[in-house]
């Protein structure tokens, strides 16, 4: 079970945020303005901050990276100040607090929704399950077959890499809890570790940790979540409904700006990946390969398919009671 959404001060929360790896700056912040005009820009543009979920840690991000670092952003009126949030239930709470958008993991904008909150989802972003499962590049484990009688590691009980972990494995035909022990240890770095020191057989990762742990320390990916779900909304664009009715143009301007990043991504490769790199300080080769691994992932569309396994997750975990409005939450039209 993920925890209870409460509804703390904005304060609060760049202080979690600073806790679990520091404040991530993009831009320069001057003060919110509404945004104007149509097109191909805005016309008053717009100026705030945006929670984004593992800004710096998950694969998701890298959009956001290249919109900066590309000036798309700029052509759109845009000037962001993107705030780093350790998970989707913190980065919902972030922006129904006061900064109003932002991304997050699709699941918990659902249960927020669920609880009364006033959210929207108005945009697709990332649509490939991002758990990874990786082992020492000396282990027997070649694929998930082998894990019969082994050890996996996983977030808490609820999360993401918990419940991919006993979905995947069930649909190689393994049980969870008789045929493969899962071992919550926290965050992937923890996972890894656990490896490395033999508490554990696999450990969860996602990308681009993924791909660094393969070229440093010679780790090796057994499988991916997506291998098992093709079917998937991992991370979307969300925003409360009054921002959304104050802010429209500055949102349509800032999925226009996204998708010139993905169109970046799609078209030129190796340009979307040196920039992504040098924003988080990855080596270039390693950027490379993990962009190249996500490079046909990242879409602002819907489909009606991945929404309703999003939410079957929810229920499959305790997290979602009842089936939500689609029509009140999702706006599936609104970046078109």
């Amino acid at each position: 079970m993920q925890s209870t959404l409460g509804n703390p001060d904005r304060r609060g929360f760049l202080k979690l945020s600073a806790a679990a790896g520091g404040v991530v700056f993009l831009g320069l912040t001057t003060g919110c303005g509404q945004a104007g005009g149509s097109g191909g820009g805005a016309s008053k543009g717009y100026s705030g901050d945006v929670a984004i979920t593992g800004l710096a840690s998950l694969i998701h991000s890298a959009p956001f990276f290249i919109a900066q670092s590309e000036g798309y952003y700029e052509e759109e009126g845009l000037t962001l100040e993107h705030i780093q949030f350790p998970g989707g239930l913190d980065t919902v709470r972030g922006i129904e607090s006061g900064i109003g958008f932002g991304t997050s993991s699709t699941i918990p904008v659902f249960i927020a929704a669920e609880k009364g909150m006033d959210v929207r989802i108005f945009g697709n972003l990332y649509t490939a399950a991002s758990v990874d499962f990786i082992a020492l590049a000396d282990s027997p484990i070649k694929t998930i077959q082998d894990l019969k009688g082994k050890k996996v590691a996983v977030s808490t009980p609820g999360s993401n890499s918990s419940y991919f972990a006993d979905r995947t494995l069930r649909e190689a035909g393994l049980v969870p809890g008789k045929d493969v022990e899962l071992i919550s240890v926290g965050s992937a770095s923890d996972s890894w570790t656990a490896v490395s020191k033999n508490v554990v057989d696999v450990a969860w990762t996602a990308s681009p940790l993924s791909e660094k742990i393969a070229s440093e320390s010679g780790g090796k990916v057994i499988w991916r979540s997506r291998d098992y779900v093709t079917d998937w909304s991992d991370t979307c664009l969300v925003a409360t409904g009054s921002f959304i009715d104050k802010n429209t143009e500055a949102m349509k301007g800032w999925g226009r700006a996204l998708q010139k990043a993905m169109d970046l991504i799609s078209n030129d490769l190796e340009k979307a990946a040196d920039a992504y790199g040098k924003a988080i300080k990855y080596e270039p080769k390693v950027a490379l390969e993990a962009l190249k691994n996500s490079q046909k992932f990242y879409s602002l569309d819907f489909t009606d398919a991945q929404l309703a396994a999003v939410v079957a997750a929810g229920k499959a975990q305790g997290q979602l009671t009842k089936e939500p409005d689609m029509n009140a939450i999702v706006m599936k039209n609104f970046l078109s």
